[in-house]
């Protein structure tokens, strides 16, 4: 590479960084004020420039329908949400109706083409543009404090309706408009086209304008407010449906402008935005999703790195830029501290039905229309009911990872592409040795090597991605997503796009399967035995602990669950599933190319999931049904409607999807119950099961846990200061003090949830501090929790189970295969006493989200005590009970310290306190203030003074 080639590619690089870094600002400036990682700010800019071209050619813009149709539906979402009598509509007609219907009239009769080049510029904003608050208010304001993920879902959705509107409207043709500068500045042996310094010049001015507008303006600063504390800036009279919407009008202006840009430097299609807004999209990631100045330095970083690596590896450049996403992401989410969001304190739980049909007859029911389906539908169904089969067996991982274990996966497409390449390779390549058994061609052989192989790629990835938290694990896989699809694509021995053909069929006992009714029993058979493997695993010890990830990790570590552990598992098994339908649909289709397998099949995959009932094994298969029946009916119907061939039908998936996230999230699957009442069994007790090992109590009296001049900081804030105390066993020590006082966060220090700034703890003489939860949940301590951690959707024995984790040893595999039933009636049994113990006997088979907070609190006490403790925590036990639920508690406080177990205790109650506990420590301030006897407590002058005011009167 000589000085010429060198400066002529970092032109490109910093002209293509330049328009990168206007789409990541946009990016960046929508999370920031909502929370929406906006996938599709890259439509905008297809939509700006189609719509130039357009005007260009003296065409009238079909954008402009898109403008009417979006202000229709924002218009009609504003009458659905007005209050009675508060009907202030009139600023809604005139930008939603109105203002449409100018533009559309004065475009109908102005000389489109005769237009100077500024004013198609001028019209081409003021078309596109309305249209992003537009959809901001229709798809996002409804469920616009949703958590992030929900909201990252409808975005893609979003992105998805988008993409198909463009199809339809703008036709597979590609379009690029002439450049707003013919000039070439010569800068010593190097030409600079004048469009180049046009495109520098804007975005400076737009990245300016932007700065001037947060820093200098009332409305700048609203927004700045709001992304900075949504409640603060509402509660200041800042509304956040405004800030959303205009919030979207400058994503919408910088697409827009973004798109008349770049067209005149490259062909842009109608999904040409996508890709495209993905390179912004990696340089605000870049920026962390925050930074303005870092999101704009990455993106000149992928106009470089882009730029130089067509060079080098053109086939490549693709897999650079996007695989660059993945380590930016684990440092930000390392450095981020990302709050685990309680959506278990939320959920309201329906009261079941009484079913009158029994599960094995409906499970009965179901196998016979199974079976007997192939021999009674046409030829076209079968092959349908066989596409069902293999996304059901797709969609069914994503239910057990993203609905079940809460890790939401844009790239599960890859492992099918993964699965169904290696088997097209290793059965139809003639470079193989013959020994290898391959060159005659051995699928099932493959199969094999297909699942080795996917569960070590799952494994690699596994252990990068899943360190991700928040919502950079769902970017995470789209980033490997989509450059696992650009691999397939460019490796020459995989046939490149072209992909591999004349693989062999699949053949069981001698017979070829090249019959789809023949084929249709072996996909469905991989189903029912997903089916029957994951509804075990989840009715198991390895179940309950993969269902107590979403909305529990912190419970779950402190139950002694490694929930590292967990999420790969599920992780893995989710992409065997995937590598199984991959197998399953290379020997069904014969033929293999990238084009299954690309980041819009994957988001296809999780829509299915999510549409069937993303927490419900059976929703995998509705979900599957409804999508592939409803994808093949909109290909045959929709082409005839519009008169051309296309994907129309991912205009109907991006609106169902969105329809079911504002008003279904739950999917179809519990619709569908309901229509079907199927008899809810509770789980069987068996009373004569062998207990579970118990560890040996230590001798009363001694020191079980010791906390040594312990220290807490966070930044400039001391939560702990110098904090020492001791516990011993058969003793109850309360630790007591006003709010903020820091009893909570020392109670993390002590159990491992937090570690120690400075300081030792030690517990049975081993020091503790820095150690994992898990960890010195196995040593023998247990505890509650300040705000109630439970599975509301579990029932309470099966809550109370979790605490009973370490106490089990059966893996995953015998989960599957029911190979642990000795061992689960021996938990149940251990679960069902601690209920019984507390008092909850009569709730057993209840699901505790039904329960009243103080009975929950009481649940939480039997979980703690199923995990056989020598050492019990709780924080704040008696908050929320009545009289009587007090003094039951106590007597089990007592009863338990009566058998030599040491409990520790934090509560506001002082005569629930002072009557129950042998010493008490005072905090105030993360300090330790007084110490010793209650009633030595309750007369200390500086307790009176801080805390307990006229009790000792």
């Amino acid at each position: 590479m000589d000085a010429e080639i060198f400066a002529l590619l970092a032109q490109d690089g910093v002209t293509n960084g330049a328009i990168y870094a206007l789409l990541a600002l946009a990016l960046v400036l929508v999370f920031a004020v909502t929370r929406i990682i906006f996938i599709p700010q890259g439509e905008f800019l297809a939509w700006g420039a189609l719509t130039m071209a357009a005007l260009e050619a003296g065409h009238y813009p079909g954008t402009v329908w898109l403008l009417l149709g979006a202000g229709g539906l924002a218009f009609g979402a504003d009458i659905v949400a007005a209050q009675p009598g508060r009907r202030r509509l009139g600023k809604s007609l005139l930008w939603n109706i109105a203002y449409p219907l100018a533009v559309a009239g004065l475009l109908w009769f102005l000389p489109l083409a005769e237009l100077p080049h500024a004013v198609k510029a001028g019209l081409a904003l003021a078309i596109v543009v309305p249209m992003g608050p537009m959809l901001y208010r229709v798809a996002f304001q409804p469920v616009a404090e949703a958590p992030v993920l929900i909201l990252l879902i409808i975005s893609v959705a979003l992105h998805l309706l988008m993409v198909g509107l463009g199809l339809l409207i703008f036709g597979p043709e590609g379009s690029r408009t002439a450049p707003f500068s013919q000039a070439q500045i010569e800068v010593g042996t190097l030409l600079v086209g004048g469009h180049t310094l046009v495109v520098l010049a804007a975005s400076l001015a737009l990245i300016v304008g932007l700065y001037l507008y947060f820093d200098r303006t009332l409305a700048g600063k609203a927004l700045r407010a709001t992304a900075i504390n949504r409640n603060g800036a509402r509660l200041m009279g800042i509304s956040p449906a405004l800030a959303g919407r205009q919030t979207f009008f400058f994503a919408a202006l910088i697409g827009t402008l973004s798109g008349l840009l770049v067209a005149p430097l490259t062909t842009v299609y109608y999904d040409s935005g996508f890709l495209i807004g993905l390179k912004g999209f990696v340089a605000a990631i870049i920026g962390g999703l925050a930074s303005y100045p870092l999101a704009a330095g990455g993106a000149i970083i992928v106009g470089l790195l882009e730029s130089f690596s067509s060079f080098w590896a053109s086939a490549f450049k693709d897999v650079l830029v996007f695989t660059l996403i993945i380590p930016v992401l684990i440092w930000l989410s390392w450095k981020t501290h990302h709050v685990e969001e309680e959506e278990t304190a939320h959920v309201v739980t329906t009261a079941r039905r009484d079913g009158w049909i029994s599960p094995r007859l409906a499970l009965g029911v179901f196998l016979g229309v199974l079976l007997l389906a192939p021999l009674v539908l046409p030829e076209f169904y079968v092959t349908l009911l066989n596409y069902v089969g293999l996304s059901a067996l797709v969609a069914l991982g994503l239910v057990l990872l993203t609905g079940v274990g809460g890790l939401t996966s844009f790239g599960q497409a890859a492992f099918v592409g993964l699965g169904a390449y290696t088997t097209a390779w290793l059965t139809s390549s003639s470079e193989l040795p013959t020994w290898l058994g391959f060159a005659a061609g051995s699928p099932w052989m493959a199969l094999a090597l297909g699942l080795l192989l996917t569960a070590t790629v799952a494994v690699i990835l596994g252990s990068v991605t899943l360190k991700l938290s928040g919502h950079y694990l769902p970017l995470g896989t789209m980033a490997w997503g989509i450059s696992l699809f650009f691999l397939f694509g460019n490796m020459e021995f995989l046939g490149g796009h072209a992909g591999l053909s004349n693989l062999p069929p699949i053949s069981i006992f001698g017979l070829d399967l090249l019959d789809n009714r023949h084929y249709y029993y072996l996909v469905w058979a991989f189903v029912l035995a997903a089916l029957f493997t994951t509804k075990n695993l989840l009715d198991s010890r390895e179940g309950r602990a993969i269902r107590a990830l979403k909305g529990g990790m912190v419970m779950a570590e402190a139950m002694g669950v490694d929930t590292s552990r967990a999420r790969m598992v599920i992780f893995v098994i989710a992409a065997l599933h995937a590598c199984a339908a991959g197998w399953l649909y290379a020997h069904l289709q014969r033929f293999v190319n990238p084009t299954p397998f690309g980041l819009h099949i994957g988001i296809e995959y999780l829509f299915m999931a999510v549409v069937g009932g993303a927490g419900q094994v059976w929703g995998a298969l509705v979900g599957a049904g409804v999508i592939t029946v409803l994808k093949q009916w909109l290909q045959d119907i929709l082409p005839k409607l519009f008169g051309s061939a296309g994907h129309f039908e991912v205009i109907v998936f991006g609106l169902l999807m969105i329809v079911v996230l504002h008003r279904a999230r739950d999917g179809l699957w519990p619709l569908l119950a309901r229509l079907m009442p199927v008899r809810q069994e509770p789980k069987l007790i068996d009373a004569t099961a062998e207990p579970l090992a118990k560890k040996a109590q230590p001798p009363h009296g001694e020191v079980i846990l010791e906390a040594k001049a312990v220290t807490r900081k966070f930044g400039g804030l001391v939560a702990n200061n110098n904090m020492n105390l001791h516990v011993q066993a058969g003793e109850i020590l309360a630790l007591i003090g006003p709010n903020g006082a820091g009893k909570s966060t020392m109670f993390n220090q002590l159990s491992g949830v937090d570690t120690p700034t400075s300081g030792e703890i030690l517990f049975r003489g081993q020091p503790v501090a820095g150690h994992s939860s898990r960890e010195i949940a196995a040593l023998g301590m247990s505890r509650t929790f300040q705000h109630v951690r439970l599975l509301p959707n579990m029932s309470v024995l099966e809550n109370v189970a979790i605490g009973a984790h370490r106490r089990g040893s059966k893996g995953v595999l015998a989960a599957a295969w029911r190979l642990d039933r000795a061992e689960e009636a021996r938990v149940l049994r251990e679960a069902a006493l601690q209920v019984e113990r507390v008092g909850l006997g009569e709730f057993m088979h209840v699901e505790a989200g039904s329960l009243a907070l103080g009975q929950q609190r009481i649940l939480e006490i039997a979980r703690a005590l199923c995990s056989d403790p020598c050492l019990l925590l709780l924080d704040e036990p008696a908050a929320g009970l009545r009289l009587k639920e007090k003094q039951a508690l106590s007597d089990l406080l007592k009863r338990l310290k009566s058998e030599g177990m040491a409990v520790l205790i934090v509560e506001h109650d002082m005569d629930f306190v002072m009557s129950l506990v042998d010493r008490v420590v005072v905090m105030e301030f993360g300090e330790e203030i007084a110490t010793g006897l209650p009633e030595e407590v309750q007369c200390d002058p500086a307790v009176l003074e801080a805390y307990l005011g006229g009790v000792a009167a």
